[in-house]
């Protein structure tokens, strides 16, 4: 576990001072963060970011003095950004200035550097070879039906007229007139 507490950076009004501490960094970075707010705010969320993605943000707890705490999971141990929410009763929202890890106190030595983009895996491969079967079933099917179908040679092309396989073809019949 880290423990690295250094300094404490100021924000604009009606945000105080917001520090923060790393606690751990074995998978991604766990950090804890405070600021003082003045006012009567319903809730106070942090929101972390960098140039790449933003993160859902986290509320944090009213400790009672006029600060507001709470931990936060990243993703990496890099010097990602936060902006702090404080939400009024009626919506109403201030919005601080972003402050990234090392101006809040964190290490540099734990926060590797700035935010690097996502690697791109190229497309990823899908699980769609039992449509493509159901595809060729299907046509398969269709193509046997049409064979049975239109094999018996029973198809006539006018009415009256027998097809080729008939006993009778080419023999004159005679018919009684009364």
């Amino acid at each position: 576990m880290l423990v690295a507490l250094i300094a404490a950076i100021a924000l604009t009004s009606p945000f105080g001072t917001a520090e923060g501490t790393a606690i751990d960094d074995t998978d991604g970075l766990v950090i804890a963060v405070s600021v003082g707010v003045s006012g009567t705010y319903e809730v106070v969320l942090v929101r972390p970011f960098s140039s790449f993605e933003e993160l859902p943000p986290t509320a944090l707890i009213a400790r009672g003095d006029g600060t507001w705490g709470g931990t936060v999971r990243l993703p990496s141990a890099e010097n990602w950004s936060l902006v702090f929410d404080a939400i009024e009763p009626d919506g109403a929202a201030d919005r601080s200035e972003g402050v990234t890890l090392i101006e809040l106190g964190i290490d540099p030595v734990v926060v590797e550097g700035a935010p690097t983009a996502p690697v791109d895996e190229g497309p990823v491969p899908t699980t769609t070879w039992w449509l493509v079967v159901g595809v060729v079933l299907a046509a398969s099917a269709l193509g046997a039906l049409a064979w049975w179908t239109f094999s018996d040679g029973d198809v006539s092309t006018d009415e009256g007229e027998a097809d080729a396989g008939s006993p009778n073809r080419g023999e004159a019949s005679s018919v009684d007139e009364p």
